[in-house]
């Protein structure tokens, strides 16, 4: 059986965490009555340093509603102090005097309930082995990425959920996720079409009002441009999830018009939602203390149980 389906014995250990007798977990699992297997989720977007609260308090509110949830991180990519080639600094060949030891994984608990299963952990470790002697035909280190799906057949047992967090969020994973989710990241929202400032002394700005229709057109062309053109083959999408860096400047009447094409579309809609913090670069997961914050684990509570429901809703078998 692959590793990444689960037995009647793993689904019936997963039951007895949460409160239910092995034997009848596993009674239940054997006659086709049995809990999802685990969800190995991915997230799709074009750059991912404003979206880790996002996905932080998603993991937040499923541990917080009693699933055991894993945050499967991609180390920062030691390989490229070992790769060498002329015009260098010398500082730079200094560091390559003695090779680069790939580190060691790292695990930690996030937030975990002190009476319940929740749990919510984040475990860091290298993604792929590369091998200098196996050259592949453009002259670049042919990659193993076993360490991966190793990583992630060892939590399947475990967790309810594993999202995957790669260093590179815009291309698939079709090795090891069971599903994708795109998060579309909007800085100003397109609700009216070519702003122009008109004579007079407040020198306002007006545009002509888009439609809803028009307005979902916009923000998939602007947002998830990344996903068309690519020369990989074709996946398929679970949903997608929007966040905003700014107030929207529209009503839910408006939204539910824009999710309405957006559906037709064939791209679910799973929620919007409004970043709390200024726009950052940076990949930082939200602080153990706001995990623990009520007010932010219930900011997200609503995207984070449409999207699980999307998840058990997919066949087990679709990739």
């Amino acid at each position: 059986m692959p590793k990444n389906q689960s037995t009647a014995a793993q689904s019936a250990r997963r039951a007895s965490r949460s409160g239910e007798k092995y034997t009848e977990a596993l009674r239940r699992a054997g006659t086709g009555d049995a809990p999802h297997a685990p969800h190995v989720l991915r997230f799709l977007a074009e750059s991912s340093g404003n979206l880790y609260h996002l996905v932080g308090g998603i993991a937040a509110a499923w541990a917080h509603s009693g699933q055991r949830v894993l945050l499967l991180e991609e180390a920062e990519d030691y390989w490229r102090w070992t790769m060498r080639g002329v015009g260098r600094s010398r500082s730079r060949r200094k560091k390559e005097i003695e090779p680069a030891t790939p580190p060691e994984p790292t695990t930690s608990t996030l937030w975990a309930s002190p009476d319940g299963p929740g749990l919510l952990a984040r475990h860091t470790c290298m993604w792929e082995v590369r091998h200098p002697a196996q050259e592949s035909d453009r002259g670049f280190p042919r990659t193993d990425r076993s360490p991966l799906t190793a990583a992630v057949a060892d939590a399947l047992d475990a967790y309810d959920v594993i999202v995957l967090l790669p260093r590179y969020w815009s291309y698939p994973d079709r090795e090891n996720a069971t599903a994708h989710v795109v998060l579309g990241e909007i800085d100003i929202f397109p609700h009216t079409d070519c702003r122009t400032a008109l004579p007079g002394p407040k020198g306002e700005e007006k545009g002509v009002p888009l439609s809803p229709e028009q307005s979902a057109a916009v923000l998939r062309e602007r947002c998830l441009g990344f996903l068309f053109g690519s020369p990989h083959l074709p996946i398929h999408l679970d949903g997608v999830i929007w966040q905003s860096n700014g107030e929207l400047p529209v009503d839910a009447d408006y939204l539910a018009g824009v999710d309405r094409d957006m559906n037709r579309a064939g791209l679910r809609p799973l929620g919007w939602a409004v970043s709390e913090r200024r726009p950052s670069p940076h990949r930082q997961l939200p602080e153990p203390d706001r995990l623990n914050d009520l007010s932010f684990v219930q900011w997200y509570q609503p995207i984070a149980k449409r999207l699980r429901t999307a998840l058990d809703a997919r066949p087990a078998s679709r990739r």
